[in-house]
């Protein structure tokens, strides 16, 4: 099968994410901490001097539901993350404008349904209102016995 590639191109990863998960072998219902970092490093000779709203998708792995209040604690103790919605297996949160060089970081759980090995998940940033502001990673294989 294919798994989508990241594009490593400098206009395309002035958003850095990184999605790393506490564990990759976990039981049924376990637990498991997602953790995000998001920083904005644009090309100095674009002279951008702010992103505006950042729409951060992060996916969920196959198997796994989002534990509800670990999303609302993210946004209580994140006053730049407005809000965040939570479509299928895909968690998007909207960042208030971030400057050049800032950087966020959080995390939320999410929890093991069934059996499962699932791959690698694919999440994304942008801008909303300039979408070649962008970056993507590719999340860990995670397997639930």
């Amino acid at each position: 099968f294919n798994l989508p590639e990241t594009d490593d191109t400098p206009a395309a990863q002035m958003l850095r994410i990184d999605v790393a998960y506490d564990t990759t072998e976990v039981e049924v219902n376990d637990i498991v901490n997602v953790s995000v970092s998001l920083e904005f490093n644009p090309l100095p000779e674009l002279n951008i001097s702010e992103a505006g709203m950042i729409v951060l998708d992060v996916s969920v792995p196959t198997g796994f539901e989002v534990v509800a209040d670990s999303l609302e604690a993210v946004t209580a103790r994140m006053p730049n993350i407005k809000r965040y919605d939570v479509s299928g297996r895909k968690v998007i949160f909207y960042v208030e404008n971030m400057e050049p060089g800032q950087q966020i970081s959080f995390d939320f759980q999410v929890r093991a349904l069934y059996p499962v090995k699932a791959k690698g998940v694919l999440s994304t940033a942008y801008s909303y209102y300039q979408p070649d502001i962008k970056g993507e990673t590719l999340g860990a294989a995670v397997t639930v016995r």
